[in-house]
């Protein structure tokens, strides 16, 4: 009788990576609990090939890759189905190498944005810092297009180590060599380093990804405005940021979202980053100030020159965003514990829930006065209050970060999903589609993508590269 696989691949890897769980716990989302038939978890390169190469022997195997599982408001460890294997890549977390010179780091995904904010100190190096908390992979967020306050992660991603269903290994993009090259990751040819993101064309094992310069100064202006004047106030803003007042992504709490991650009440809040050189710094913060002081439109204008390890004001949020401004991570599970009650190992486990949806919308007055207008209306018809973070991600484009916060009881559960779904509805039916989906929205994917050829295509290569589905398609495809 032929082995199970759990029991083949235990006799080819060294070391216990093998554990025969049947059903994942419980994530902070509320989603349906997966059944799965085990997990991995390999101690090298070496033991994940060869639960790769393994799967070809057993019909019908998928493996649902994760990096440390942190996904969370969108599924954490969830398979969009029941019935994979879950390979958990925490402990390949090596940094393999780091040139701040030049100004780019080779990482493997179980290695943390907190980990690799802290090699860069004191160097002329910085990382580019999502809210989230400073134990998440940097490569698993920037592969599924996460955002940081300096711009869309994906954008940091140069280079891609691809384990390919076959147990081939390729790599795509720039890569470091004997001779020192430009770093530049869309080469000669087809650029294939986007065509990894988001996809289940194979398994990440490594990615190049570029260190952004420190600035010689980093200064962040706050200042509040009310929901009544939100259409002038972006006006405004979308003014300023296409004529490059501001450095990074402009980020705007409105008053749930800062009475959910502990900042002001009652007000919309905006934190605008300048850097650059410090004279420079000194003549935009001060334009800026006098802007909004005769604008009648923003209150509460402070400023707040920004040093690594500084930062010294009573809220919470504004803390944060100063220092992941300057690459660093030490503040995050500081507002993740006060959002959720529970450090990040206990978050997935915890009573409370949170579920986040993440459409793009224009970045416009009347785009936000309809996004605004929707989320009424799901409040209206769930009682559900959601929250919106604005993450302006040029002068044209909002990412527009809604979350849920709720208690994981049996009906504020059913209330946060049924929710949930009116935010799907109601936004797409508006062209406001979402960049990122949960492992209970996968259908969408196929309802945003602007044509079925390109659907169609996709799932060609998806069949072409892995023809035994052997990395499961989970949301994308």
């Amino acid at each position: 009788m032929k082995e199970d696989f759990l029991s083949y691949i235990e006799s080819r890897v060294d070391g216990e990576c093998v554990f025969r769980a049947k059903r994942l716990p419980d994530n902070v989302s509320a989603f349906r609990r997966r059944k799965i038939k085990g997990i991995f978890r390999p101690n090298s390169f070496i033991d994940l090939q060869q639960i790769v190469i393994g799967a070809n022997e057993f019909p019908g195997t998928r493996l649902h890759p994760v990096s440390v599982g942190y996904n969370w408001g969108l599924g954490s460890k969830k398979d969009l189905a029941d019935g994979s294997y879950l390979v958990e890549l925490q402990k390949l977390n090596t940094v393999r190498k780091i040139d701040t010179d030049q100004g780019w780091a080779i990482i493997e995904p179980g290695v943390t944005q907190g980990e690799l904010s802290e090699l860069l100190i004191g160097t002329p190096k910085m990382l580019n810092i999502t809210a989230s908390s400073a134990h998440s992979s940097f490569l698993g967020n920037s592969l599924d297009r996460g955002v940081g306050l300096r711009h869309q992660r994906t954008e940091d991603l140069v280079g891609i180590e691809v384990l390919l269903p076959t147990g081939k290994v390729i790599r795509v993009g720039w890569w470091p060599s004997h001779v020192e090259t430009p770093v530049y990751s869309h080469g000669v040819g087809p650029s294939l380093v986007q065509f990894f993101a988001q996809s289940s064309f194979g398994i990440i094992t490594a990615g190049v990804i570029k260190l952004h310069n420190r600035p010689e100064s980093t200064n962040v202006v706050r200042f509040n405005f009310s929901r009544k004047l939100l259409s002038p106030a972006i006006q405004l803003l979308k003014k300023w940021i296409a004529n490059g007042l501001s450095s990074g992504v402009l980020k705007i709490y409105d008053t749930t979202a800062n009475s959910t991650y502990g900042g002001s009440d009652g007000l919309y809040t905006v934190h605008l980053c300048v850097d650059g050189l410090s004279d420079d710094v000194v003549q935009r913060v001060s334009l800026i100030k006098r802007l909004c002081e005769s604008s009648q439109v923003f209150t509460n204008v402070t400023s707040n020159p920004v040093t690594e390890g500084n930062y010294p004001g009573p809220d919470v949020i504004a803390n944060l965003v100063e220092a992941a401004h300057v690459g660093d991570t030490s503040l995050n599970d500081t507002l993740l514990g006060k959002t959720l009650g529970a450090g990040h190992t206990k978050i997935d486990a915890g009573g409370n829930g949170w579920i986040f949806f993440l459409p793009l919308i224009p970045f416009t007055s009347d785009a936000l006065e309809m996004a605004y207008q929707l989320i009424d209306e799901v409040h209206k018809d769930t009682g559900i209050l959601c929250g919106a973070t604005i993450n302006a991600l040029s002068g044209d484009v909002i990412d527009l970060v809604v979350s849920i916060a709720f208690k994981k009881t049996e009906k504020e559960s059913a209330d946060a999903l049924a929710a949930l779904n009116k935010l799907h509805e109601k936004f797409t039916a508006k062209g406001f589609i979402p960049y990122r989906l949960g492992v209970e929205h996968a259908k969408w994917a196929s309802l945003v993508t602007p044509g079925e050829g390109e659907r169609c295509f996709v799932r060609e290569l998806k069949q072409f590269i892995d023809p035994n589905n052997i990395i499961s398609n989970d949301r994308y495809l």
